[in-house]
């Protein structure tokens, strides 16, 4: 797997700003026609993708990504990881029976499409609400 590391100074990174730096670097990657992101590690919030419970949270992620199609793995200044494969090779998925929603107070709902009264507006019957960290998984 190739690596690539950023170190980058001027701004507080957080967890959204950093994966879109390593997006940013996927993107200009050559070997990889269509980037998508396979595992990542946030070790300022000690968080990773996938969870996978009773694992080691500084070793599982990376182990998981480079099992499934890892290509590229991005550090971006120490704090953060990510690890990328290439989706050209499979069949679009799509479309898909889910959105994600938010109601006026701004908590966030995924939604079955077809069980929404309104297309704009979550409901019990439609909707399961999100925590902040299965919100960042869909």
């Amino acid at each position: 797997m190739k690596e690539a590391h950023i170190n980058y100074a001027g701004i507080d990174l957080n967890y959204r700003k950093a994966s879109v730096l390593a997006a940013s670097l996927a993107d200009s990657d050559e070997n990889l026609i269509e980037p998508v992101m396979v595992a990542w590690h946030d070790k300022k919030a000690a968080r990773m993708s996938p969870v996978i419970e009773g694992c080691d949270i500084n070793t599982s992620w990376h182990d998981y990504g480079k099992s499934h199609g890892g290509k590229l793995e991005v550090d971006i200044n120490g704090e953060y990881d990510f690890i990328f494969g290439d989706s050209s090779a499979f069949e679009p998925y799509g479309p898909s029976p889910y959105i994600n929603l938010r109601d006026k107070s701004g908590n966030e709902y995924l939604c079955q499409i077809n069980a929404l009264r309104d297309p704009h507006s979550p409901s019990e019957e439609a909707c399961v609400p999100l925590d902040d960290m299965s919100s960042k998984q869909t």
